[in-house]
């Protein structure tokens, strides 16, 4: 009995030098070959020490971040594609004010804004020419003074010439209006007028209003109306505009006869002749 008791208490010793961790402190046991326990273990107080977690053994409070760490990357929503960059008014500003001064600069390096004088052909008198459907030849111009039927009076400026059409219909010269393809400007005075009338034919009346196809030049006339403090000078500018076929009204899909951008110009000399 004495050897069993013996026996128990040495294997029980076996078991607690076993038991030990490398940091524990050997003092709190008893040498393994000892007869006894560590004072606080012979009154009964059991054995506790703190445990050491990851972030306790870094040094770290839980709710601190490290400040060695880089900082997160790509979208916010967790993509890694790049959120969209927003550029500054006073760039955007910049930019536009620079293109205009470039602008400008290029504007006047090649000799700035000037009138186009190119859109009218000065052309002699009597030169025949074609624009449209007709030909024409304009030789002199013919002004008179005369009284108007509420006893105002007035100027009529005659372009004088001679005309047909190269088509095969019979057709008539738009000279109405702003559409018209007639129009006269005199230089000293800076007035301009729109044509009143034409005339057509041998007689100065209004017996034919279109040119027939196949007949040869025939007398054509443009009537101008100017005001009573028109002076007649040496010369008169005529106007007859190049015409183009095709459409000319958006809300229309008819094609027609219209003026085109250049036009030529004639410097008409004039005839007074006595005033009625």
């Amino acid at each position: 009995m004495v050897a069993a008791a013996f026996l128990t208490r040495s294997q029980t010793k076996e078991r607690v030098c076993s038991l030990a961790r490398p940091e524990q402190r050997r003092a709190s046991l008893a040498p393994c070959g000892g007869a006894r326990f560590s004072d606080a273990h012979a009154h009964g107080t059991a054995y506790t020490e703190p445990v050491q977690t990851a972030q306790n053994a870094a040094g770290l409070d839980p709710g601190t971040v490290d400040p060695t760490w880089p900082p997160p990357s790509g979208h916010p929503s967790g993509s890694d594609t790049p959120g969209p960059k927003t550029i500054s008014a006073a760039l955007v500003y910049g930019s536009i004010l620079l293109v205009l001064v470039l602008l400008v600069a290029a504007i006047w390096g090649f000799g700035g804004v000037k009138q186009r004088t190119d859109l009218f052909r000065t052309t002699p008198p009597g030169t025949l020419f074609t624009t449209g459907p007709y030909e024409f030849r304009f030789t002199e111009a013919t002004a008179q003074h005369k009284r108007n039927y509420d006893n105002t009076f007035y100027w009529e400026i005659v372009m004088l010439g001679e005309g047909r059409t190269t088509g095969t219909e019979s057709i008539s010269p738009n000279y109405m209006g702003g559409s018209g393809m007639f129009a006269s400007k005199d230089d000293l005075s800076q007035e301009i007028s729109m044509p009143d009338s034409v005339r057509m034919g041998e007689s100065r009346g209004f017996d034919r209003h279109r040119f027939t196809p196949g007949l040869p030049l025939s007398p054509y006339a443009v009537v101008f109306r100017y005001k009573d403090t028109y002076r007649p000078g040496p010369t008169i500018r005529f106007v007859v505009f190049d015409l183009i076929y095709g459409k000319h009204y958006l809300a229309s899909e008819e094609k027609g006869w219209h003026n085109a951008t250049y036009a030529r110009q004639f410097y008409l000399p004039v005839r007074v002749l006595p005033g009625k």
